[in-house]
């Protein structure tokens, strides 16, 4: 038996508003990495941009079902999230084994 989702409004909110903290977020990171010389702060400035990714995912797919009723716009979603978390993970499991930085693009 299928079921969908009662609402996907509070998804498209939470995305939303994910992606606005997220972007203050690098450029801040940002401006203090290069302010303290620091590549630590620069590398994880990148990673927080996978964070802009993954919560463009969920905007797209709460976005889909929300407006279309589309009843597997989650299942897509959830791929897609599995799959940035997997490419994350495979890439920083890499660079471990050698002497870059984790989440360094």
């Amino acid at each position: 038996m299928a079921r969908k989702p009662v609402t996907t409004f509070w998804g498209v909110v939470v995305s939303l508003i994910s992606i606005v903290v997220m972007l203050f977020l690098i450029y801040g990171k940002i401006k203090s990495g290069k302010e303290l010389n620091s590549d630590a702060i620069l590398a994880d400035a990148n990673c927080t941009k996978v964070c802009i990714y993954m919560s463009c995912v969920l905007l797209a797919s709460s976005a889909i079902y929300e407006y279309t009723g589309f009843a597997y716009a989650d299942a897509l979603g959830t791929l897609g999230l599995a799959w940035f978390s997997y490419q994350e993970g495979k890439e920083c499991f890499e660079k471990a084994a050698s002497d870059k930085h984790c989440c360094d693009h």
